[in-house]
């Protein structure tokens, strides 16, 4: 094998590769392996542009030793372990029948100029003024402001992985150590900072720290004579940048002006939606209409009203009258500043969830993508698209590379296990829900798919307890799927009980419920009728009848075909 070199590393998927520290990382742990396997895995690596015979690994791992080919197997078979990876799935590990081996992730070589590729931005502490206050108003909204403006500029560099605003903002909410806060937001590095008003002047100082052992790559003092909260964080900002990337000047919009109560109101909206509940969704669209009452020309306050829209549309409600509202909040949106991702993001799931046109929901996506390639919610929406049509090779490097860009969020990791799921890659579903599990074990949609994962493995009374515990979430959409499962899976007592209350709603229950049920029980012509309803209505939610692995034998059914004919699907 050849020399190592002192800065030999590598990064391909959730994983970094340290060939002179002999270290496997995932986020900020150590993946231990034996010496060969590390050995077998960095030639791999080395050699991603090629397929490697069984005889040149043999020859380059044990060079000197007889060993037989079973060695090998074991050795690879311990390194899809390790990677999470199995001869069925093949993210990392590609075995080339009668030849060797690939390892087919895509390889990225870091260099020096590379270290520290991941990076938080923690919000800012305020300091207690010093001399004469002039009543400035720092606090919560310069903290937030500064974080949020650093990261809208530092995600514009190519090289950089910056955590959003979100997932710093929900692991600020119970955590103060800012070691700690970047240790749990699993980066490399972390920026912090503090500002402190002297008269009328603003100190802030700002330090860059290894997360690895706090060493402080770069720090900073700069004083600004206070004007407005904006301008000082677009000059703060600024100068920080010049001096974090030298080399890269960022260029383009930085975040969107507008008023201190217009801006925080906007804040709590995005908490609030974030959790991902009937009863929260309501209180995000209330804080961005308050928003907008301040700030009417504000366009992410519209753009958050229009991802609430979306998020009714889809539980089966009126979806018409939420995707219309959704399109129109967008648009505006979209008028007040053109590229505005999640914007962008809203008018690709109206064309795929309610105007089903496949081709146009694929072509903003990737146009959005392209321009906004640090969105998690691009990539996990556009993830969220692939599964329902079944390309779940696409589905799965979009999740993964959501989860790379933020791998703390509940909704990030959660369709990450359904990718996996709607794959048929039932043992890496649910290991990454138990994952997402043991840090939002109050989600609702990791809970739905804690269930519905664990039916399709055969742990039948755990499944329904896990789906249960969803639908007391407040999502009607998930009511109608636990009678399917109850009925798929022979208690029909229950089902029928659950379709009872189901019908006695009358016309405020979505159609997609009653269908789910009466397919779960085998009522095929009542399911049918149902389902037809369901696409007069454009409710997307018949795309399961196309992707769900647990309706594999419903899908022959010729009139399920029938229906799904009707979708027009690529």
């Amino acid at each position: 094998m050849r020399t190592v070199t002192p800065t030999e590393q590598y990064r391909f998927g959730e994983f970094s590769l340290d060939v002179p520290a002999r270290q496997l990382i995932r986020g900020d742990t150590e993946i231990k392996l034996q010496p060969k396997v590390f050995d077998t895995l960095m030639y791999l690596v080395r050699h991603s542009d090629r397929v490697i015979s069984k005889e040149e690994l043999l020859a380059e791992v044990w060079a000197g030793t007889v060993v037989t080919d079973n060695v090998l197997a074991r050795v690879i078979s311990a390194l899809r372990k390790a990677l999470g990876d199995s001869p069925q799935v093949s993210r990392y590990i590609r075995a080339v029948l009668r030849v060797g081996y690939r390892f087919v992730a895509d390889v990225d070589t870091l260099g020096d100029s590379e270290r520290g590729r991941s990076l938080a931005v923690l919000p800012f502490e305020t300091l207690p003024p010093t001399g004469r206050d002039d009543g400035l108003g720092l606090g919560l909204g310069l903290g937030l402001g500064m974080a949020e403006t650093l990261i809208a500029r530092l995600s514009t560099l190519s090289h950089l992985i910056v955590r959003p605003l979100s997932a710093v903002r929900d692991i600020a909410a119970t955590e103060s150590n800012p070691l700690a806060m970047a240790r749990h937001l699993k980066v490399d590095a972390y920026l912090e900072g503090t500002a402190q008003q002297s008269g009328e002047r603003i100190r802030v100082t700002v330090r860059l720290l290894s997360t690895r052992d706090e060493a402080p790559y770069w720090t900073a003092t700069f004083d600004e004579r206070f004007s407005d909260v904006f301008s000082l964080q677009d000059s703060i900002c600024e100068r920080i940048v010049d001096g974090l990337a030298p080399q890269l000047k960022v260029s383009g919009p930085i975040t969107p002006r507008t008023n201190g109560e217009a801006y925080r109101e906007y804040l709590e909206g995005r908490l609030f939606l974030g959790r991902s509940t009937p009863a929260d969704t309501e209180r995000a669209r209330d804080r961005f209409e308050q928003a907008l009452d301040k700030d009417p020309a504000y366009a992410p306050a519209w753009a958050g009203i229009a991802e609430c829209h979306e998020h009714f549309g889809t539980m089966g409600n009126d979806p018409a009258g939420h995707f219309r509202a959704a399109d129109r909040a967008s648009k505006r949106a979209l008028a007040l500043r053109p590229e505005q991702a999640n914007a962008m993001n809203v008018q690709a799931k109206i064309a795929w969830q309610f105007d089903w046109d496949w081709d146009r929901a694929e072509q903003i996506f990737e146009d959005a993508i392209h321009q906004h390639p640090g969105s998690a919610d691009l990539h996990i929406s556009y993830s969220d698209y692939c599964c329902y049509l079944n390309r779940e090779e696409r589905s799965i490097e979009q999740a993964e590379h959501a989860l790379v860009i933020d791998p703390v969020s509940p909704w990030v990791n959660t369709l990450l296990a359904q990718a996996y799921y709607m794959a048929g890659h039932s043992d890496s579903a649910l290991r990454q829900i138990d994952r997402t599990l043991e840090f939002a074990p109050e989600f609702g949609f990791a809970r739905f798919f804690s269930g519905v994962i664990r039916l399709l493995r055969g742990d039948v009374e755990q499944g329904l307890a896990e789906v249960e515990r969803a639908v007391a979430s407040g999502r009607p959409d998930f009511v109608g799927a636990f009678g399917l499962f109850l009925g798929l899976y022979g208690q029909t007592v229950a089902a029928n009980e659950i379709l009872a209350k189901i019908l006695a709603e009358g016309n405020r229950a979505p159609a997609i419920a009653r269908a789910s049920v009466y397919l779960g029980l085998g009522q095929m012509d009542e399911a049918v009728g149902a389902f037809e309803q369901c696409i007069a209505e454009r409710d997307w939610h018949v795309l399961i009848l196309y992707s769900d692995p647990h309706l594999a034998e419903s899908r022959k059914h010729p009139e399920i075909q029938r229906l799904l004919g009707q979708l027009n699907l690529p």
